[in-house]
This record gives structure tokens, C-alpha cells and sequence, in this order.
């Protein structure tokens, strides 16, 4: 307990949960803390920076309790830290611990001290995953009716539609609410085309994290569940090389070859539209004297200089289209470097292949085909030449061939080889597909990242044979530090 009678509650948000993630002021927080309350869920994503220290853990629906014990053990003089995922100030546990202190007439200057520590927000989390879906106007939107009533939910789903917000749905389905999501989809179809885009994020920066890309009209088709968070684009929103963005409106002011103003535009004034407000003053005199503060130094000349020591920094340049296009031009691969050679695959190994189908991994040894883990979005085996099979919950499946010519058609990309016959029980465990069924695609890129191209039977491969000669526990170890959240 600290000795300092005057007690400190720390409300803290730790993020994705993720270390990475987590900013130093909340690790800060829990380093100094007596005690440690939150939900199980939370808890357990920093449990490894909480020994030695008293700790707390609740269930769902018990987060009264929770702001309660945490206000009473800070007023008894303990520094207390109250943990929530994301930002505590967004769907977390601040606006709670001030009801409750309202509710017990607490004052500034009482005990306890409160600080508020933010964390990065969930649908910060899924938006840096998928691209940048939110650089223009969004809205938030819980779809969970246990507190907030229904028509008020609604109300607002309808509100955002109809401005053109970026929507970002939160608690968009659990086992016991589902047609609050296929409600929310209905009206948002009003206003926006079926073709915008619309991710799914699930578990961000998690083990369990999961990404699908799908657009209006189809994504109630994949799995959404509470920890999904469903960002559905505005009608300027596009998705480009894999990438989900909604654009500020740049285009609109400035050409995007040379950050030139386009005709009849201004630097730093309102964009000149049809209806705009400065085409509706007609007294300027009308306007209320408001008390602005500028920013001095806002706009200057361009420059870049060598950043050195203690030097007071220097001001940015003035365009932020000429900031972009000029980190697209250091982006740009070298035109001189040499494309590397793909060289010719000579092995008297047995070689194996591997693929993805609708998410799960397709692994083919000499003339067999099994499905590895379960699929991640419909899909119709028959197009890829084999039989259906029935979605039981089981590690791996062989397949059935129906169409020979089908099957040649898919794209094996990997190579993998072990020193002794391998059956599919070793493919997932060295994909580490957890009880979800999820497939890791970290460790999926990082194979392909780190393997070389070769050409194999007049086809070009991925070479991943280091993979299954690798031993066991080296790649256990390995990826563990991959996919743990620390």
C-alpha cells in the first residue's frame, strides 16, 4: 500500500494489448501500481508485468463492481490501476469510476487522485491493419443493446449512413444478439452502394487476429463475433493493393501529379464548391467576433535541412500533397537495381506443395490433397476440383478429387520438404492454427517473405524446404515469439 494517504487511481487504456502497442505511460501506470483490476480477457495480456502485485480479476457484466472496488481501494490510500482494452475513454471503464465518484459526491482535491491514461483505440488498431479507412469523417457505433436502447442504436446507424460517415461497429454480434448486424447492414444499404468496401478485423495485434476484406452486400457472409470490429466505408472510401482507404479530399483542391491548386482554388481557404459557406454570407458584418488562435509559422517555404541535436525543429512544409508525393517517389524501387534471378530447383528430396483455398491451407504430397484448418469465407470446393465436405470441427480433411483439370489449375505457390513423411498434424502445427480455427498469416508471410523463388517443373515456387527441415523446437520457439503479444 503506499504511504501516502491520499490514494491515486490510475484509468488506464494498454490498447490492442499487444507490448508493441502499449505506451509507456501505462506501463508506467502498472509498474507503480499496489493493485491491478480489469476483466480476465485484459488482465491477462499484461500478466507478465503484474508480479508481485494484487490483483483483481473480473467477469463480463461485472464492471460496476469492478469501478467500485477499484475507487474504494485507491480512497483507502493504494495507487490503483483500472486497466481497459483500446482507450479507457472509449467503450471503457472511465466514464463508469466518474459515475460511481459523482454518485459518492468525490470532489477534485479528494481521495482519490485520478488519472486518465489513453490508449490507442480499437478501431485505430483495425484501421492501421487494413490501411487508412478512416483519414476522413467516421462515427462509432456500438451495436450492443444491454445498455443503450435499440432505437436509439438505430438512430444513430441511420444519422452516420446518411452523412457519409466512415462507420466503425463495435460489439457487432455475440451468441445471443445477431440481428442487430443484419439490422445495421439493412440501413446502411439505403445510402451507400453494395460494392463499398468493408473490413472485418478480429483481435487486433492478438494471437487470434484475423483480417477479411468483403464489401457491403457480402460481409454479413463471414464470421463476426465481439471481438470483430466491422469498418464500413464511406462512398469515397476504395481499396487499392490490398490496402482499405477512405481519401481527405485532397483531389478535390489539388492535382495529385504536382500538388498544383486546381482552377479557382485557394491555399489555406475553404474549398470553393457549389453551396459552400462563402457563397452564402452576404454580410460579413453578421458574423460574431469570435476569439481564434492561429498558429504561427503554419505555412513557409518548403525546406529540408539535417536535423541536428537540440535544434529547435524546424516548421513542415505547407502541402501535405507535396509531402506524399514526395514519399512516393523514395518508395519507388530503383529502375537500375537488377530484378533477382529465379534459378532452377534440382532436389532428390520429396517435395510437397502448399496453397490457400477460401483461407485454410491446401497441402498436396505425391497425389493426395488435405485441407488444412478450417475456411475463413464461403467457399465451394467444387471450383477448385474436389468434392465438398461438411464443416466439422476437425484439425484436417483429405480431399476428394471430382475435376482433375480444376485441381491443375490451382496455385500450389510453396515448396516444403521434410526428412520423413509428413501427414497434415505437422502443417498445422507448424501454422500454428489455434482452437479458432484461425490460420496465422503472420507465419504464412513470413514464410514467403523469407524464402527464396525457384523455378520447379517449369513453374515458379516459393522455396520453403528450410521450413520442414528446420527442427521442431527451434520453430516452436520461433513461432511463439511471433505470435505472443509482448
Amino acid at each position: 500500500m503506499s504511504g501516502d494517504l491520499k490514494g491515486k487511481l490510475n484509468i488506464v487504456g494498454i490498447g490492442p494489448g499487444n507490448d508493441l502497442h502499449i505506451t509507456p505511460a501505462a506501463l508506467a501506470a502498472i509498474k507503480e501500481a499496489d493493485s491491478i483490476i480489469g476483466y480476465t480477457t485484459y488482465i491477462n495480456l499484461v500478466k507478465h508485468h503484474l508480479n508481485g502485485k494484487q490483483v483483481t480479476r473480473t467477469g463480463m457484466t461485472e464492471e460496476i463492481t469492478r469501478a467500485q472496488t477499484a475507487v474504494e481501494n485507491a480512497k483507502s490510500g493504494q495507487t490503483v490501476t483500472l486497466i481497459s482494452s483500446g482507450d479507457a475513454g472509449v467503450y471503457g471503464m472511465a466514464g463508469l469510476v466518474f459515475e460511481v465518484l459523482r454518485k459518492i459526491g468525490w470532489k477534485r482535491g479528494d481521495s482519490p487522485e485520478i488519472k486518465m491514461i489513453p490508449g490507442i483505440s480499437a478501431d485505430s488498431s483495425c484501421g492501421s491493419l487494413v490501411g487508412a479507412p478512416m483519414v476522413h469523417d467516421s462515427a462509432r457505433i456500438s451495436l450492443s443493446d444491454l445498455l443503450t436502447p435499440w432505437p436509439v442504436i438505430e438512430n444513430r446507424i441511420e444519422s452516420a449512413a446518411k452523412g457519409d460517415f466512415v462507420i466503425n461497429l463495435y460489439n457487432p454480434a455475440s451468441g445471443r444478439r445477431q440481428r442487430q448486424i443484419v439490422e445495421a447492414a439493412r440501413i446502411i444499404q439505403k445510402y451507400r452502394p453494395g460494392t463499398t468496401p468493408v473490413a472485418l478485423v478480429k483481435s487486433a495485434y492478438r494471437r487470434q487476429e484475423t483480417i477479411q476484406f468483403s464489401d457491403l452486400d457480402h460481409f454479413l457472409e463471414f464470421e463476426i463475433g465481439m471481438n470483430t470490429t466491422v469498418i464500413i466505408g464511406s462512398s469515397q472510401s476504395f481499396v487499392y493493393e490490398g490496402f482499405f482507404v477512405t481519401p481527405r479530399g485532397y483531389s478535390n483542391k489539388y492535382s495529385l501529379e504536382d500538388g498544383s491548386l486546381k482552377p479557382g482554388q485557394n491555399r489555406a481557404v475553404s474549398l470553393r464548391t457549389e453551396g459552400d459557406l462563402t457563397s452564402r454570407v452576404s454580410n460579413t458584418s453578421d458574423l460574431p467576433n469570435l476569439n481564434i488562435t492561429k498558429i504561427q509559422g503554419a505555412f513557409v517555404k518548403t525546406s529540408t535541412t539535417v536535423f541536428q541535436g537540440e535544434e529547435e525543429e524546424k516548421p513542415q512544409q505547407d502541402s501535405s500533397v507535396a509531402v506524399a508525393l514526395s514519399a512516393l517517389k523514395f518508395l519507388e524501387p530503383d529502375r537500375n537495381t537488377k530484378k533477382e534471378k529465379v534459378s532452377e530447383l534440382r532436389s532428390e528430396e520429396e517435395i510437397c506443395y502448399l496453397g490457400r483455398i477460401g483461407g485454410a491451407i491446401l497441402y498436396k504430397r505425391k497425389e493426395k490433397h488435405f485441407l488444412i484448418g478450417k475456411f475463413k469465407r464461403p467457399t465451394n470446393l467444387e471450383d477448385f476440383g474436389f468434392h465438398n465436405i461438411s464443416e466439422e470441427n476437425q484439425k484436417w480433411k483429405e480431399l476428394t478429387v471430382k475435376n482433375l483439370e480444376k485441381i491443375s489449375g490451382n496455385k500450389l505457390e510453396i515448396l516444403i520438404s521434410f526428412p520423413v513423411e509428413t501427414s497434415p498434424e505437422m502443417i498445422y502445427d507448424l501454422f500454428a492454427i489455434h482452437r479458432n480455427s484461425s490460420i496465422s498469416e503472420r507465419l504464412w508471410n513470413y514464410t514467403k517473405d523469407n524464402s527464396k523463388k525457384v523455378i520447379w517443373e517449369n513453374e515458379e515456387y516459393i522455396d520453403a524446404r528450410w521450413l520442414g527441415n528446420s527442427p521442431s523446437q527451434v520453430w516452436s520457439v520461433f513461432r511463439d515469439n511471433i505470435l505472443k503479444c509482448d
